[in-house]
């Protein structure tokens, strides 16, 4: 993805978002109901963390995006295991935040069964209609989970860290065996901007898919979220985020966002568009330059500023 032509997009800021609203689905009062299954195991059943340290900027930009490559890719070894949908994949929708929606056997009491996401958790639906549903299954913990800490050279008092994660979820459905049970893949990538040691800002680009293997990536939830830390504010974002190309052979989500330090007259501003992305093959891709920048403007805090966030470059099958 190396030597792409990645195009740019510019915001300008006269004052500071208000409100960011948060959308409860009131289906999930079902949860009253017992469910047949709950998998809530404390821990994931396998976990690899690494980290690369590029932080005393010995190294050049091309040797270090390699390093980064060769890491990452070595850690993701064998954990994509994706398995062929156990039904058929249908597009209908009865819940808010579902991820897909299969059309179980006509001898099923239930014609469907649908997995949503809420508050980190899979919920797996099985329904009729608005009038008749069972929640069916419980899933709060992934079986396995891969991280990569990137530490960037650091600029000034300025070090900027990228942390690569992806998490694996097996989510049971009814009349299936354990190793039927269709597969889930939570991605991250958290772009994180440190001035000594204290955080700045954590802008991430996250999100929750589901792959119909060797055909498309069927569907992205977009989970992302940027939270300002010592001494900025937040200016602008697109959080939870875009996602691009659901639906074909690669897809993938961005989360934008801009910060201001608290200042006037002239004001630091950092801009962070980090993305994260999978296709129908079990390939994750990810920024191997830390997606972000800062600048010196004549502004004050967020009022005045102007934030640049590069977009996302193609994947494989795209366009």
């Amino acid at each position: 993805m190396m030597g792409m032509d990645l195009k740019w997009k510019k915001i300008g800021i006269i004052t500071i978002p208000a409100v960011l609203a948060i959308v409860m689905i009131t289906i999930l009062a079902a949860y009253t109901m017992n469910p047949v299954q709950a998998y809530n195991s404390l821990t994931p059943a396998y976990v690899f963390n690494v980290v690369a340290n590029f932080s005393d900027g010995g190294i050049n930009q091309t040797m270090m995006q390699e390093m980064i490559r060769n890491t990452v890719n070595s850690a993701l070894r064998g954990f994509i295991t994706l398995n062929k949908p156990p039904y058929p994949v249908v597009n209908v929708k009865l819940f808010k935040n579902t991820l897909v929606t299969f059309q179980l056997p006509s001898n099923y009491r239930y014609r469907y069964a649908s997995i949503v996401v809420h508050n980190d958790t899979l919920y797996v639906y099985l329904w009729n209609n608005a009038n008749n549903y069972k929640l069916y299954a419980i899933v709060r913990r992934p079986i396995a989970s891969v991280k990569i800490e990137i530490i960037y050279p650091r600029e000034g008092n300025f070090t900027p860290v990228g942390v690569l994660g992806v998490e694996k979820f097996s989510v049971p459905l009814p009349g299936l065996n354990s190793a039927d049970d269709p597969e889930v893949y939570f991605e991250y990538y958290e772009a994180l901007w440190y001035i000594n040691s204290q955080l700045a800002a954590n802008t991430t680009a996250a999100g929750w898919f589901f792959i119909n293997p060797g055909v498309s990536v069927e569907s992205i939830l977009d989970d992302g979220h940027a939270q300002p830390g010592f001494g900025y504010a937040l200016c602008t974002t697109n959080a939870p985020g875009t996602n691009y190309d659901v639906g074909s052979i690669a897809a993938q989500t961005q989360t934008d966002a801009g910060y201001a330090f608290y200042d006037c007259g002239f004001t630091v501003v950092l801009d962070n568009w980090p993305w994260v992305g999978m296709d129908a093959n079990g390939n994750v891709y990810y920024p191997t330059s830390f997606p972000g920048a800062k600048s010196i403007e004549a502004a004050c805090i967020c009022t005045g500023a102007s934030f640049y966030f590069q977009l996302p470059p193609p994947l494989p099958g795209e366009g």
